[in-house]
């Protein structure tokens, strides 16, 4: 298809990373179009025209969008760092979802977008390598935000199927990294002495610019796009690559032993290896 007509466009979650990277790739793609940030506290950015605080957990988001009346909505609001309140992750990763998916059939919204991840094809030592998009998503149960992204795409592709008029897609981005930013996976590699291969595994991990989250999100919504794409390099690093770029050491650790110690140190509330014991899994494949 061609460029699609974009005229307003409502993004959940602008006050992150993502959510502001993408409003300035919205803005400067499409400078007349009007621009509203949706978040529960407001990041100044001149991307935006409008900005409206709100909680996608909270049955009011339904009527803020609709009164906002987008052609476009990209949904960015999400828990992606480990929390101790699983429920809340949950109810903001999985239930905020809902929500903005039920506002958008209400809204008469052309084309939505939703950021979910590469994690939700599941950390199995049967994947294949490179992984695309015709690969089935599974659930990895032991690591949450896995989880999440999983129940999110199966809400997204119902909702695509229930909706063929809304042109509905989806991003699958590897690691992301960009200035500013610290999540879980960028401390493992960076916040201690060791780079620790769990398994004996030398897992190739990838990473993507945080721009070119933002580039391939405003591709889909200029392309009315379908579907899950992967965002993600044509190459990647091993882990022992990663240990020699940043001065570092790999060493081999049995998964049991990882598993046992992280567990311990994420129950003690400890810092440097700040996360949960499944994270472990996406480490090894």
């Amino acid at each position: 298809m061609g460029a699609a007509a974009v005229k307003r466009v409502v993004i959940t979650g602008s006050s992150g990373h993502c959510g502001r990277a993408i409003a300035e790739a919205i803005r400067q793609t499409y400078p007349e179009a009007t621009v509203i940030g949706m978040d529960v506290v407001e990041t100044p950015t001149n991307a935006l025209d409008q900005f409206e605080k709100c909680d996608v957990t909270s049955p009011q988001l339904i009527s803020d969008i609709s009164r906002l009346m987008p052609d476009t909505i990209i949904h960015m609001a999400f828990v992606v760092n480990p929390i101790r309140n699983k429920a809340r992750m949950r109810q903001i990763n999985v239930d905020g979802t809902r929500n903005v998916l039920e506002a958008a059939s209400r809204c008469d919204a052309s084309r939505v977008v939703v950021g979910s991840s590469a994690t939700a094809y599941g950390a199995f030592s049967e994947n294949p390598v490179p992984i695309t998009e015709d690969h089935p998503v599974r659930a990895r149960t032991e690591y949450q935000y896995a989880t999440d992204k999983f129940e999110v795409e199966q809400l997204v592709l119902r909702f695509s199927e229930e909706h063929p008029e809304i042109a509905t897609s989806w991003t699958r981005p590897c690691m992301i990294y960009g200035p500013g930013l610290s999540n879980y996976l960028t401390q493992f590699i960076l916040n201690g002495p060791l780079i620790v291969l769990p398994g004996g595994n030398d897992t190739q991990m990838q990473f993507v610019h945080l721009q070119d989250v933002a580039a391939a999100t405003c591709c889909l919504v200029s392309n009315n796009a379908r579907g899950p794409f992967n965002v993600a390099p044509p190459d990647w690093f091993s882990l022992s690559d990663l240990a020699r770029l940043s001065g570092r050491v790999a060493v081999k650790a049995p998964l049991a032993g990882c598993l046992l110690f992280t567990k311990i140190w994420w129950g003690l509330r400890l810092p440097v290896f700040y996360f949960p014991s499944g994270l472990w899994y996406f480490i090894r494949y």
